[in-house]
């Protein structure tokens, strides 16, 4: 009475339909371009989301009080990029990393702070530029995907 992870780990975490983060934009359909929408949109949201709502408890003079409005600014288009898939939200909110990058140097280096986490937040930040790049070319090509043929019911096994 074994499970069988190989079979599991491909239909839930590592799926090509709805995990298609290696596949090249030109090869993508409209289901992949869809669920990598939706979980950069998630991602940035609910991220967004927890910072703006964390800066609002803090006095203007210690953060200011651009970062809550930027975060909720974020949030907003976030949601209307899962939704509309928008080529301009896509491009806002692949200013976040940018943006979040110039906010770490000009306020996050300080001696409350170790480098190292500086260090990881600043890797994570390039990671997530690199990756919004990405995501501005499938939201510019999310038009002409092509919609898939395969049949998208569930069978009676369950999972996607």
């Amino acid at each position: 009475m074994g499970m069988d992870w190989d079979s599991l780990f491909k239909k839930y975490i590592w799926n090509e339909q709805t995990t298609p983060y290696f596949t090249a934009v030109p090869e993508l359909n409209q289901r992949q371009g869809k669920s990598e929408i939706i979980s950069y949109s998630l991602v940035l949201g609910v991220l967004f989301a927890v910072i703006s709502l964390f800066s609002m408890g803090k006095g203007v003079e210690q953060y200011g009080s651009g970062v809550g409005f930027y975060g909720f600014t974020v949030v907003c288009a976030a949601v209307i990029f899962g939704f509309l898939k928008n080529y301009y939200a896509a491009l806002y909110l692949s200013a976040t990393p940018l943006l979040s990058l110039a906010y770490l140097f000009l306020y996050g280096f300080g001696a409350e702070r170790e480098n190292v986490d500086t260090l990881i937040v600043t890797v994570v930040l390039l990671l997530m530029l690199r990756y919004s790049l990405r995501i501005v070319a499938i939201a510019k090509a999310y038009p002409s995907f092509p919609v898939p043929v395969e049949d998208i019911f569930r069978d009676n096994s369950g999972g996607l």
